[in-house]
């Protein structure tokens, strides 16, 4: 995995474990946290180790999937993983994967699938 998306995803996971620290009842748990990681890489993985990453209608799709999975994840935690700063965070890591695939991104590709 290139480093800049490691750091990337490694950022937004931080805020995510940082919010739950001493909480008595956080909203969601360290494993949620470990599923929605493993989600990113998968897609991340995914991406770059295809040959179809040249494929843009591939890698929407691959885009669709990963927002689809976190939808049901961030559903299940009462709407609570993903909130604003990790959807911009999520957005922006999504962008990188993609630009480093070689494709340019213009607006939000999230927008049609994103319930986050």
């Amino acid at each position: 995995m290139i480093a800049e998306i490691e750091d990337k995803k490694t950022y937004l996971l931080h805020w995510m474990y940082d919010f739950i620290e001493g909480e008595d009842e956080p909203a969601y748990l360290q494993e949620h946290i470990e599923e929605c990681d493993q989600v990113l890489s998968s897609f991340i993985d995914d991406v770059a180790d295809s040959n179809q990453r040249s494929d843009f209608l591939w890698v929407s799709a691959q885009v669709e999937s990963l927002v689809k999975k976190l939808n049901e994840l961030n559903f299940n935690l009462d709407h609570q993983l993903i909130e604003t700063d990790q959807r911009e965070d999520i957005c922006a890591l999504i962008e990188l994967v993609l630009q480093k695939a070689g494709h340019e991104c213009k607006g939000d590709m999230t927008e049609k699938w994103r319930e986050w």
